[in-house]
């Protein structure tokens, strides 16, 4: 058979530099949705078919992220061997190069034949399906249904079908019978059109009545001509025919005279065809009874070779503690592996304790370790865990101290770092005077802001005395006026005097803004002194407590250690009552006990699981020497379930084989009596026909039937004589007449012809002028025209009709080739369907065969009723369409050794069906590859680990096997 042994994926699709190997039989793709199963599925078609072309509806599959499309599919062929079929982008159909194992490499013809010259379409008619493909079956007819299980039981017939019905389809678009839409139907109208129109136009033309006249009396004239022109060739055909039946009468009388001498022959009808026919059938059954009776005999022989019955119920037994077998393996490799982990974790509790030695082991092993001891141990750990804890506390005070003492002095150099620089000391040394300088002009400038509080208000009185000038003006007041203007003199000269003061007051501002600059500067280094000697004073105070401090923790130190030496010396001398040596982690110290107690608990662990280790190890060995004596033979403990397998599997073969001989010498005994009484019935039938015939032997019946065949041959040509001699009618008289008197009578008859024939010929002269005249005047452009085209169309007419009869002769060449292969094959293939059939339904329906109207009918087992296919529920259409495709490939399995793919096509099964369909997949994969993708986990459980490829660990993988 032809099984694929690894599929390598360069790029198609999602999938991406993915390496995926197969074994033998039944290989499970599962995947959820859009894990990539229907991919890799196309992956396997399109490699081996090639990769769909634009004008078919099939999907590329080119990827999205990758440069690279196609892969490799590595197969191993009956044939050929070990071969690598790779395809990549190149042409239509991608670039395929075949590699063969001896170092050949080939292209499309080399896998064509490596695939058996079968197409795409073959295959998946075939070996392929899915569930879309199950699921159009429950919208179909009882017709289409029909036609798709026959197509499913023969090769061939759907390509067929289909070529069938489009030379049906186009020979009905040339011609139907009632039709008038087809091209056929429409010429002949057209012909029809075209001559009623010719007739038209030629009875049109006729208008002379004169000619007309003159041309019927002519006719009328030439009609009698014929008439007596006619009686006369009558009488000289009558007197001809009655020359040429002179020797037909005289043959008659004698065939009659030799017919006397043939009475006494007889023979049966059609008695040749018969005793051939008789003879033949005897030859074959004598043939076939000799074939029967060496088959017989060898069967025979075969039986001498028995089976030990006792040896194979033996090994069944054995069988069935597969499980009992693998169960105390794995045990004893877990205790085994429990052991020396038990083992390991005493030699590690043994390690932390500080025992090395066998005896000390032992001896601690022993030892009892009680609650009291265990107290008093805790609580001298406790002493010297409070004394550590102390004397780290103290050390770690002591270390921050130092820290904080480095700090202080640190801060104490930064402090004296940022003092007061000489010209600071300096500002600050000048300023009381500078001080007292700046409150006198401070002073003073409080004066002259008094007086400018007063120019305001002259500001204002000058305003009023402008106002009381303009104001006298308008009401001619001068007494107004005067006084308004003597108060605006008066003002103006105050102001102007104001003014001159004030330039003379610039200068003692100027040096009042000096002097807050420099009493703002003053102010800052004051602050500045203040804040460092007030640190300096804090560090200082600082340091002496730290100090302080210092002295304390050193004296707390010496107390904290003598304490910590007192409790050490007294816990090593209470490890050493427990013949504990060396010096043990002080993180093991709070546990001592605990891990004491633990190794003791683990030697006692380890003495259980050495004694169940025991007892497995000698129930294994038992079982082992069972299996050795089964198979008379030693092998290994992993190889010796596989080879009593194998020996099971062949004595059970062996004696299912006994068993169907003894069902074929029960066959073959019937079928030899049943051919000897055929025998005996052809000899009597041939011995009637020789009594028929009057003969005993086969050479003397073989004579008559010639003489008989003579005797039939005279009465033919007699019968022959007088049927033709009857035709020609003759009377009594004709027949007695001489032939002398018929030669007279003959030279008369022919000289009246000469004379009819001169007045028929100048008739016809003068007809014939006139007709010229006729035709002349009706024979016009129009009327040519239209004889043209009835011509035309009469040719187009032939040419359809052609192509025709050739559409309709190739239609029943077809049908006829439909009908052998139904006839042939399908029953061969109907005899295989039943036993699937029964199997996948539960036994519910015994068989499926095709009725006298030509549908599909399912037999009940209960009843033995019919039920046609569209009565029947989707989940067994199902079952049938599989069970067809099964049967039809276990037809080919020598011809086309093809893996079945399969994509989902059991979901509308029920369990115990799914059960029946796992039960067949697993019969099938032992003749023939199968690879199955689901989506459902339920179908997981009844295959091994190493069947199954999970799709989706190839996103996160390059490479995966099932094995």
């Amino acid at each position: 058979m032809l099984v694929i042994r690894k599929i390598q994926i360069y790029g198609f699709g999602k999938h991406e530099n993915i390496t995926i190997s197969l074994s033998d039989g039944v290989t499970i793709f599962y995947g959820m949705n859009e894990a990539g199963k229907t991919t890799i599925q196309q992956f396997i078609l399109q490699l081996l078919f090639g990769f769909p072309t634009k004008q078919q509806t099939q999907r590329k599959y080119e990827p999205k992220t990758s440069t690279r499309f196609g892969g490799q599919l590595t197969v191993w062929h009956q044939i050929y061997g070990q071969c690598t079929i790779e395809r990549v982008k190149g042409k239509a159909t991608g670039e395929v190069t075949v590699y063969l194992e001896d170092g050949t490499v080939g292209q499309d013809e080399l896998l064509a034949k490596l695939l058996y010259g079968y197409s795409r379409a073959s295959f998946e008619s075939i070996f392929s399906f899915s569930l879309h493909e199950l699921q159009g079956i429950e919208k179909m007819s009882e017709e289409e249904l029909t036609h798709l299980l026959i197509a499913s039981g023969t090769t061939g017939v759907q390509q067929l079908s289909t070529i069938e019905k489009k030379l049906e389809k186009e020979a009905g678009d040339l011609f139907k019978k009632s039709g008038k839409i087809p091209i056929i139907n429409q010429k002949l109208e057209q012909l029809k059109q075209l001559e009623r129109t010719i007739k038209q136009e030629q009875s049109n033309i006729q208008s002379f009545e004169d000619k007309l006249l003159q041309l019927k009396r002519l006719d009328q004239k030439l009609e009698d001509l014929y008439k007596q022109q006619k009686l006369q060739q009558q009488n000289w055909q009558q007197l001809n025919i009655l020359k040429q039946a002179m020797p037909l009468m005289k043959q008659q009388k004698a065939l009659e005279q030799t017919l006397k001498n043939y009475e006494h022959v007889q023979f049966p009808p059609e008695g040749i065809r018969r005793y051939e026919q008789l003879k033949d059938r005897l030859m074959h059954e004598t043939w076939q009874l000799q074939q029967q009776k060496e088959q017989y005999h060898e069967l025979q022989q075969k039986l001498q070779s028995t089976v030990d019955e006792q040896a194979i119920h033996e090994m069944s037994r054995l069988l069935n503690k597969e499980a009992t077998w693998n169960q105390l393996i794995v045990k004893e490799q877990n205790l085994m592996d429990d052991l020396y982990l038990l083992e390991q974790e005493i030699e590690a509790q043994f390690r932390l304790l500080g025992v090395q030695e066998s005896e000390a082991q032992l001896k601690l092993l022993e030892e009892t370790v009680s609650l009291q001891q265990e107290e008093q141990f805790q609580q001298q750990l406790s002493l010297l865990e409070e004394a550590e804890e102390e004397l780290k506390f103290h050390l770690r005070s002591l270390e921050q101290i130092h820290i904080e003492l480095d700090s202080i002095a640190q801060h104490k150099q930064r402090l004296q770092q940022e003092a007061l620089t000489a010209e600071e000391e300096h500002i600050l040394a000048q300023w009381p005077q500078r001080k007292r300088k700046l409150e006198q002009y401070r002073h003073g400038r409080s004066q002259r802001s008094k007086q400018k509080q007063s120019s305001s208000i002259i500001w204002i009185l000058l305003a009023i005395s402008i106002c009381s000038i303009i104001y006298g003006v308008f009401e001619k007041n001068m007494a107004v006026i005067v006084l308004g203007a003597a108060i605006a003199l008066f003002l103006i000269l105050y102001v102007k005097f104001s003014r001159d003061e004030s330039k003379a007051s610039g200068q003692p501002n100027q040096q009042i803004r000096e002097l807050e600059q420099q009493e703002n500067i003053a102010q800052t280094i004051l602050l500045k002194k203040q804040r460092h000697e007030e640190r300096l004073l804090q560090v200082h105070e600082q340091q002496q407590e730290k100090e302080r401090q210092y002295v304390q923790l050193e004296y707390k130190i010496q107390q904290a250690e003598r304490v910590s030496e007192a409790a050490t010396q007294s816990l090593q001398q209470f490890l050493e009552r427990f013949r504990l040596e060396g010096n043990i982690a002080k993180t093991l110290l709070p546990e001592l006990f605990m891990r004491i107690r633990g190794a003791q608990e683990l030697e006692a662990k380890r003495k259980s699981t050495s004694n169940l280790l025991q007892t497995i190890q000698m129930e294994k060995r038992e079982l082992f020497e069972q299996l050795q004596q089964a198979l008379n033979a030693e092998y290994s403990e992993q190889e010796i379930f596989m080879h009593l397998r194998t020996t099971f599997l062949t004595l059970q073969q062996e004696l299912q084989m006994t068993q169907q001989t003894k069902e074929q010498l029960t066959n073959l005994t019937v079928n030899i009596q049943g051919i000897e009484s055929h025998i005996e019935n052809i000899e009597s039938q041939i011995a009637q026909l020789f009594n028929e015939a009057n003969v005993q032997l086969e050479k003397e019946y073989y004579e008559t039937h010639e003489q008989f065949e003579q005797q039939q041959k005279f009465k033919a040509e007699l019968l022959t004589i007088k049927s033709q001699l009857a035709s020609l009618d003759l009377s009594n008289d004709e027949a007695l007449m001489h032939d002398s008197q018929l030669s007279e009578r003959l030279k008369t008859l022919e000289a009246e012809q000469d004379a009819s024939q001169l007045a028929i010929d100048h008739c016809l002269e003068q007809r014939a002028t006139l007709q010229v005249q006729k035709e002349h005047l009706l024979n016009d452009e129009n009327y040519g025209q239209l004889l043209q085209h009835f011509e035309q169309e009469k040719s187009i007419l032939q040419q359809l009709i052609g192509q025709w009869a050739t559409k309709k002769a190739l239609s029943n060449a077809i049908h006829e080739t439909l009908f052998s292969l139904r006839e042939e094959k399908l029953p061969y293939v109907l005899t295989e369907v039943n036993a699937i059939f029964c199997l996948l339904t539960g036994g519910r329906y015994t068989k499926l065969f095709i009725n006298d109207a030509g549908y599909f009918v399912a037999q009940d087992a209960a009843g033995g009723l019919h039920y046609h296919m569209a009565e029947l529920s989707q989940a067994t259409k199902e079952q049938a369409y599989i069970s067809l495709r099964m049967a039809l490939a276990k037809t080919l399995s020598t011809s086309a050794p093809f893996p079945f793919i399969m994509d989902d096509p059991f979901v509308h099964f029920d369990r115990i069906r799914t059960d029946k369909m796992v039960q067949l997949m697993k019969e099938v994969g032992y003749e023939r590859q199968i690879l199955y993708f689901t989506c459902h986990d339920t179908m997981l459980k009844y295959w091994h680990k190493d069947q199954i490829v999970d799709i989706s660990a190839l996103a996160n993988e390059r490479g995966v096997a099932s094995t």
